[in-house]
């Protein structure tokens, strides 16, 4: 079975409309401004498709764009006349940034009350909620269920582990110094791949019957690609497409977690 993620980030936007004419009636706009430093393909895409949604929902899109030899004082200067400005309500650095950048550092400048991609604040991780949107969405149960996340990144691996430990259940997390990680895939009933290393999953690490959540993303040959060979689609499993799966929905939780800072 193929899982989709159309049909689940348009089931969060029929939640959505409610508050978002609410918002209209008080002739209110939210204001989404995404940073992004350098030129990285999959960076490009995703801030493609937020300011794409962003339109569709009447979201005032703000990109700034910033080459990659930008100086970091800059960037700091920049989120600090964002966190200033009363008509801002979320700031997204978009990952992953350049090497040279103190990553932590930046994402600790941004108010915490606009920091709608839960990296710093109490909002929940748009790419972690959306998995389990998927998951909820399509009646995969969890219970019982041997669950193995690849990837300890901050944008998935880490907070969606926090999440299903919340839930009681207690995923096995893989990063770059598990020794055998096919022995340890092989023994996932869901498998939940964030690593954006293209094609790391072969056929041969992924058993009959299991669910496959792949959440990487990154650039091949000019194409956007996951971490999941393709070649693992012909195998007896259910599993979201990629592009086309995770994606759209973590677009969609990302607007919801605007939308919710009104709220807050």
């Amino acid at each position: 079975m193929i899982l989709r993620g159309l049909p689940v980030a348009q089931k969060i936007y029929d939640r959505l409309k409610e508050k978002i004419e609410e918002l209209k009636q008080k002739n209110i706009k939210p204001h989404l401004a995404v940073i992004l430093v350098g030129d990285d393909p999959a960076s490009l895409k995703y801030v493609e498709l937020k300011e794409k949604k962003a339109a569709e929902l009447g979201v005032e899109f703000k990109f700034y764009h910033l080459p990659a030899n930008v100086l970091t004082k800059n960037i700091e200067e920049l989120i600090n006349d964002l966190n200033k400005n009363k008509f801002i309500q979320g700031i997204i650095i978009q990952l992953p940034l350049p090497k040279e950048f103190a990553t932590d550092n930046l994402l600790e400048k941004i108010d915490p009350k606009k920091d709608i991609d839960g990296l710093t604040s109490d909002y929940t991780a748009p790419t972690a909620a959306a998995i389990l949107e998927i998951l909820k969405f399509y009646q995969i149960e969890l219970k019982d269920k041997k669950i193995v996340i690849v990837g300890r990144g901050k944008l998935v691996g880490k907070p969606l582990q926090k999440m299903l430990m919340a839930q009681t259940y207690e995923p096995l997390v893989c990063d770059s110094e598990t020794q055998n990680l096919k022995e340890e895939t092989l023994k996932a009933d869901i498998l939940i791949l964030a690593t954006g290393v293209p094609g790391l999953i072969k056929p041969g690490m992924v058993k009959n019957g299991a669910i496959v959540i792949d959440a990487g993303t990154s650039e091949s040959n000019g194409k956007m690609v996951g971490d999941v060979d393709p070649e693992v689609y012909q195998k007896d499993i259910s599993y979201t497409p990629n592009p086309g799966g995770v994606g759209p929905v973590t677009v969609a939780c990302l607007m919801k977690n605007l939308i919710d800072s009104f709220e807050l």
